[in-house]
């Protein structure tokens, strides 16, 4: 079965922060046991809440083996591996954050780059490890070529895995296990021979002498296992035993987080929803607020496979209609015939009016490209572009939930917009849009999900602005005050419990952090109505 995800990113970036560790210490073999001695010196483990299944269709997959609660953790392992992601800007091979190419910190055992001589990520196997330091020696990069440097880190993740072979047997040994479909990437026009050139050869060329369907065999497991991981402005994806056999569905059953502070960078995976004995549990190697069209073309091109789980199947997606348009003819919903097949004309579900799907393509290529021009911060952008394409788009296409999304984070953060600076107006339009999101969110991502968590919390906010002005114009009485405020603190409870399941440092981290402390306040106006919950 094929297996990787991709974390919803943001659109912003933040900087790292660093602890002294420099990697010409000792310490740092040290730290490397330690490290490892921290995954074996754990408590013991507890018996799995799931088996192993196989089927033709799905491979290997995971179901439960008794009742699992909502939160309930299902799996949590260390990494395997951890390294850059392919195509990514020049990075710390200790960290993952973006450096300035300016001004290139160089590890002084290998003169490769790092963000600072104290990054956390030195000697560590899940960063710049010792054993990659001693094999990097002998390769020196060239600074005076930024873009060809780029282009190599194609090849440092795989090579961190073969270098496991001889470092760390066990670890080797549970990657090697892994699928990489070769067939299906071989039969490719473009994935192996991309795979050829910027990490066999590359690695060829570096003098480093491994079998070369071995080094393609490393790709393929990569490609179809590794998770993303890392907060906004990393740039790292990694393997983990155990979570690789989560089969996907695009209306995930579990949710995960990676601790990037941890020894070993466990992954966490939870349950988000309650699952049943002999329930399939899941998560989605897709974006969820995509279209149909964009994820099956994703998990198509970089998982190898069509999607065909309910959602997929589903013409108005499970009721959601993220990927209907509005007719020309009568302003109803347009969806596709036969979401399955991507020739399959699409037609209004009022007036019959077909639309080619070739000019369906057009029109969200042209949309698409329109959307990603915005600014990440640009407010009236935003709004804009609902305004424009309100006749041509369904309300709740996945389009205009991205913007959505971008707004409901926006109003109240942004210049212009800080939350107790916004009008009456403004205040209602986040709050409808934060409701919009939640009627979706609750079918795609249901349960204890990261995506419902953050629209919590930021559903909160306006409501209690709104409510504190009503309260000190005195324009409100007691009863509506006291239903006002048990409906934020039931946001504000959910948001801090579902976030607090993220890493403490962590922007979902730090908002669960707010959450409770905004409950704590709340509960000072209990002297004013009376006991709230």
């Amino acid at each position: 079965m094929l297996r990787c995800i991709l974390c919803q990113k943001r659109r912003t970036r933040n900087d790292g922060r660093n602890k002294e560790n420099i990697i010409e210490d000792v310490a740092n073999t040290k730290e490397d046991a330690n490290e490892t001695q921290a995954e074996k010196s754990e408590e013991p483990k507890q018996e799995l809440c799931y088996e192993i299944k196989h089927s033709e269709e799905m491979g290997r997959y995971i179901t439960a083996t008794r009742e699992i609660k909502a939160g309930e953790v299902i799996i949590e392992a260390p990494a395997l591996v951890v390294g850059p992601c392919s195509g990514c800007a020049l990075i710390c091979l200790g960290c993952y954050r973006e450096v300035d190419e300016t001004n290139i910190t160089k590890c002084t055992g290998c003169k490769w780059p790092l963000c600072s001589s104290s990054c956390p990520g030195l000697g560590k196997y899940t960063g710049h490890s010792t054993y990659e330091c001693a094999t990097l020696k002998a390769i020196t990069p060239d600074y005076n070529d930024i873009e060809d440097l780029k282009d190599s880190y194609q090849a440092l993740t795989p090579l961190r895995c073969l270098l496991l072979k001889k470092e760390d047997p066990d670890k080797w040994a549970a990657i090697s296990a892994m699928e990489a479909h070769n067939d299906i990437r071989r039969a490719r026009g473009d994935i192996w021979p991309m795979n050829d050139k910027n990490v066999v050869q590359r690695l060829k060329n570096w003098g480093l002498e491994y079998d070369d369907e071995e080094i393609h065999t490393v790709c393929g497991i990569l490609e179809v296992n590794a998770f993303e991981v890392g907060g906004s402005g990393a740039n790292a994806r990694a393997l983990y035993d155990g979570a690789f056999l989560l089969a996907h569905d695009c209306t995930p059953s579990t949710t995960h987080t990676d601790a990037e502070r941890a020894p070993g960078r466990p992954l966490t995976v939870r349950a988000a929803v309650p699952h049943q004995a002999g329930d399939i549990i899941s998560l989605c190697y897709a974006y969820t607020l995509q279209g149909t069209l964009r994820r099956r073309e994703h998990l198509k091109l970089s998982k190898f496979f069509e999607c065909a789980c309910r959602r997929c199947a589903d013409p108005a997606e499970l009721g959601t209609f993220a990927s209907a348009l509005r007719c020309p003819r009568c302003g109803s919903c347009v969806l596709p015939a036969a979401p399955l097949r991507p020739a399959a004309p699409w037609r209004c579900t009022a007036c019959a009016h077909v639309t080619p799907p070739a000019a369906v393509h057009v029109l969200l290529r042209r949309l698409t490209d329109e959307f990603e021009q915005i600014d990440a911060n640009d407010v009236l952008g935003f709004e804009k572009f609902l305004s424009k394409y309100r006749n041509v788009l369904h309300d709740s296409h996945y389009l205009f939930l991205s913007a959505k999304h971008s707004l409901s984070q926006l109003y109240g953060k942004v210049s212009d917009y800080m939350i107790h600076q916004m009008s009456e107006e403004q205040l209602l339009r986040k709050i409808e849009i934060c409701r919009d999101l939640m009627k979706v969110f609750d079918i795609i991502e249901p349960g204890y999900s990261r995506l419902r968590g953050i629209t919590l919390y930021e559903l909160h906010a306006p409501l209690m602005v709104l409510t504190t002005r009503d309260f000190e114009r005195k324009t409100i009485t007691k009863e509506n005050l006291r239903n006002r405020l048990k409906e934020i603190v039931s946001y504000l409870s959910e948001a801090a419990l579902i976030l607090g399941f993220e890493p403490r440092h962590s922007a979902e981290g730090l908002m669960a952090a707010a959450a409770r402390d905004a409950l704590r306040r709340i509960r000072t106006w209990e002297r004013f109505v009376g006991k709230i919950s």
